[in-house]
């Protein structure tokens, strides 16, 4: 995937990458809607809402995530106790 979100500010991307993994209440159009205020374009808060599913059933190794690194996203496997390839 084509991607511009690994270019946004780490304080964005800390913000997004928070809402995604945490915020399971707010429907899709509300974190567009705050991903926009806090100054995403639509596009790319679109975008971002598409990784939600992943970021709130996996624990990722920060600096490795779906977002910030899609070449090499570590996910924590708890039976091993360690954190592997997606």
């Amino acid at each position: 995937m084509n991607t511009t979100l690994p270019s946004l500010s780490d304080d964005l991307l800390r913000l997004v990458e928070d809402q995604l993994a945490n915020n399971e209440w707010a429907p899709g159009e509300e974190l567009v809607a705050y991903f926009v205020e806090a100054g995403l374009t639509e596009e790319q808060a679109r975008e971002a809402i598409s990784y939600r599913n992943r970021y709130l059933v996996n624990l990722y190794r920060e600096g490795f995530t779906p977002i910030r690194n899609p070449g090499v996203v570590l996910r924590y496997n708890p039976h091993r106790r360690d954190f592997e390839p997606e």
